[in-house]
């Protein structure tokens, strides 16, 4: 993938004050005539693609927003064979979400308010012009939601005496530096209620497509159900996944699938995925089949891959049960790069192709899960009935046996489903902190307690430097 590389920029308040032309730089096939701006619906179809691409980068999801909550959180393991992911491992100070995901995400936030300007000043068909519009709301509320969940607490679990707000709101496009606002950090709710209109604009506007590579109303709903447990609007959650799951999109594999789905070009449980051509290979140092693995292919050892830089924890493998299916996808790696270690292989090379895959954002059984979660959590007994039912759904089809629980240990057995299901996808931190828990880790002994100021990542300096109106998070 091609890599922003820009000679001149004025960085404000996380935005990028470029030229059209800078604020449009994306893949030569996606480029943008910068005479014409976002004046035609080819410029703003390219446009859009440019934003599909900035979410693929490094510091995106094709590596930090799948990896990190691993090694923040108690389910990855630093090996140290190339020194990635230790510090994060270790949470040390400052080693969080890095300043990309900062700037990547404002810019990719720029690039959509671009958009939804220039889809008020062309003339484009109706069907078109909503299918667009609804893209663009979807990837930003992904996108605010993301930053909001990394620099900020969530509305469920407010540390108050640290509490600074969450992240800049900037709804309004920007063409040059003479339009850049100094703002302030909105509030933890304004943030969610922005999210929320944005989700169910997006979910008005979409339809419903079986390819998992663009927003659909499915998608829309299945991220709306995310966002609603992190805000405990249970009743929202449940709502909107019994829609997301009853959408078309994304298909619930079976038990006898189940590995060969993440063995497949697509995923067919991805509700939502970004995908990768072949000139957007991400290489063996960072990608995240290198990042969880030293194997190239299943069940072969002596073919030496990438480094296996996070390998899953001890507790987590405790938490599998006997028979359950997705414990094959944990695997002893390679010796060539030091001791052997079981490694996740979720992510192993699509098609023969080292280091080229394929990312699930949103997954059928994560929203299973939400509102399995949700009903567990909003407490009347017919609502526990529900929770077990789509508790169950996921055990089954694991493997495993059907379980009778109620109450607390209906929850934390939802949980412990989540913990296993999503593993190595991205969850667990964000899971932990939104329920104000401590991350408690074995090797070496350590607990981050939820009250500790590196639950937050840090505001980039450089906003700071730029923009008085901008507070860093406490601790930094």
């Amino acid at each position: 993938m091609k890599r922003l590389y820009i000679k001149t920029l004025i960085l404000v308040v996380g935005l990028l004050s470029l030229s059209c032309k800078d604020l449009l730089d994306v893949q030569p096939r996606q480029s943008v005539d910068a005479a014409t701006a976002l004046l035609s619906e080819e410029a703003i179809v390219a446009a859009m693609s440019g934003v599909y691409d900035r979410l693929q980068n490094l510091r995106m999801y094709g590596r930090d927003f799948i990896a990190l909550p691993e090694a923040l959180s108690d389910n990855g393991r630093a090996t140290n064979k190339s020194g990635r992911l230790n510090p994060e491992y270790l949470n040390q100070p400052n080693a969080h979400f890095a300043n990309g995901a900062w700037l990547l995400s404002y810019y990719a936030i720029n690039q959509i308010n671009l958009i939804l300007d220039g889809l008020g000043k062309v003339n484009v068909a109706t069907a078109t012009k909503d299918n667009l519009e609804g893209q663009a709301l979807f990837l930003r509320g992904l996108i605010y939601h993301n930053l909001s969940r990394v620099y900020a607490y969530d509305p469920g679990a407010i540390l108050t005496q640290s509490n600074r707000g969450s992240v800049q709101l900037q709804l309004k496009p920007i063409f040059g530096s003479d339009q850049v606002e100094n703002l302030a950090r909105s509030s933890i709710d304004e943030v969610y209620t922005q999210i929320y209109a944005d989700l169910n604009a997006a979910i008005a506007k979409l339809g419903n497509t079986r390819t998992p590579f663009f927003a659909s109303r499915g998608a829309a709903q299945a991220l709306l159900s995310r966002v609603a447990l992190h805000r405990r609007d249970y009743a929202t959650a449940v709502r909107v996944a019994t829609e997301a799951l009853s959408s078309g999109v994304g298909q619930f594999v079976n038990t006898a699938s189940y590995v060969g789905s993440w063995r497949s070009a697509s995923n067919p449980e991805s509700m939502f995925e970004l995908q990768y051509a072949i000139a957007e290979n991400l290489g063996v140092n960072e990608s995240l089949q290198t990042s969880f693995t030293t194997l190239l292919f299943s069940g072969n050892r002596a073919s030496l891959g990438g480094f296996g830089d996070l390998v899953p924890t001890a507790n987590l493998l405790a938490q599998f049960e006997d028979g359950d299916v997705r414990r094959n996808l944990y695997e002893l790696g390679s010796a060539g790069r030091g001791t052997a270690e079981i490694e996740c292989t979720k992510f192993l090379g699509r098609n023969g192709q080292p280091n080229l895959d394929n990312v699930p954002v949103l997954r059928l059984s994560e929203v299973i899960l939400n509102r399995a979660e949700a009903y567990a959590s909003a407490g009347p007994q017919q609502n526990e009935a529900l929770a077990l039912a789509d508790l169950n759904r996921i055990r089954n089809r694991a493997g495993l046996a059907s379980v009778t629980l109620t109450g607390s240990a209906l929850l934390e057995e939802v949980l412990k489903q989540r913990r296993v299901e999503l593993a190595f996808e991205g969850d667990r931190w964000f899971t932990l902190k939104r329920l104000g828990r401590d991350i408690v880790k074995a090797a070496p002994a350590q607990t981050l307690p939820f009250i500790d100021f590196r639950m937050l990542a840090p505001i980039p300096v450089r906003e700071l430097q730029i923009n008085p109106n901008l507070v860093q998070n406490p601790g930094y």
